[in-house]
C-alpha cells in the first residue's frame, strides 16, 4: 500500500484504515487501544514519503526507533540487528542508487516499511506496555521470524506488480 499511494492519498488511507481496525478492534487494537491505529498510520505514511521523496525519511524514524528501544526497553541487542541492516541499505542507497524496481530497492522498501511498524508497536510496548527488559530476549526470534515473512511476503507481491504493472496502468509501482 506504502508503495502504490502518494503522499497524499496515503494520509487519507492512514487515517481511514487504522479506523476500520479500530471499529472491529483488529489487529493491535485490542492490546494498544487508541495508539495501535497509529502502528499501520506511520507504516502507510511514512513508506509512502520514502519511495515518493526520499528513504532517508523512514531511516530517519528507524533511527529514531532505535534509540528510544536502546534508551528505555532494558532489552537485547539483537534486537536492534533489523535497525542497523535498515540504515546499512539507506545509506548504501544514498552512495549508489538502487535501480527502481529492483530486487534492492525492493527490499529497502519493504524492509524499511514493516520496521516503521516496528518502531511504532515497540514504542507502544515500552511506553504503553511496559514490557520488562528479560521479555525482549524471548519475543526477539518471533519478532524475526514475523518481519521476515513481512519483508518477504511484501517484496512478492511489489515484484509481482511490477511484472504486471503495465496490464494494470501502473507506472509508479
Amino acid at each position: 500500500m506504502a508503495r502504490l499511494l502518494r503522499p497524499k492519498e496515503a494520509v487519507i488511507v492512514a487515517v481511514l484504515a487504522p479506523l476500520g481496525l479500530f471499529a472491529f478492534q483488529l489487529s493491535l487494537i485490542p492490546v494498544f487501544g487508541f495508539f495501535g491505529m497509529l502502528i499501520p498510520a506511520t507504516a502507510i505514511v511514512l513508506g509512502s514519503l520514502g519511495f515518493h521523496k526520499s528513504y532517508l525519511i523512514p531511516t530517519a524514524y528507524v533511527v529514531f526507533g532505535l534509540a528510544w528501544y536502546a534508551l528505555f526497553s532494558g532489552g537485547t541487542v539483537f534486537w536492534l540487528l533489523p535497525y542497523l541492516i535498515v540504515v546499512v541499505l539507506a545509506l548504501a542507497n544514498q552512495f549508489r542508487r538502487f535501480a527502481r524496481g529492483g530486487k534492492w530497492d525492493i527490499l529497502l522498501h519493504s524492509l524499511e516499511v514493516t520496521m516503521c511498524e516496528l518502531v511504532t508497536m515497540n514504542i507502544g510496548s515500552i511506553s504503553i506496555l511496559h514490557l520488562a527488559g528479560g521479555l525482549w530476549l524471548l519475543i526477539t526470534p518471533v519478532m524475526y521470524f514475523e518481519r521476515g515473512v513481512a519483508v518477504i511476503g511484501s517484496a512478492a507481491v511489489l515484484l509481482a506488480l511490477i511484472r504486471v504493472k503495465n496490464l494494470l496502468r501502473m507506472e509508479y509501482i
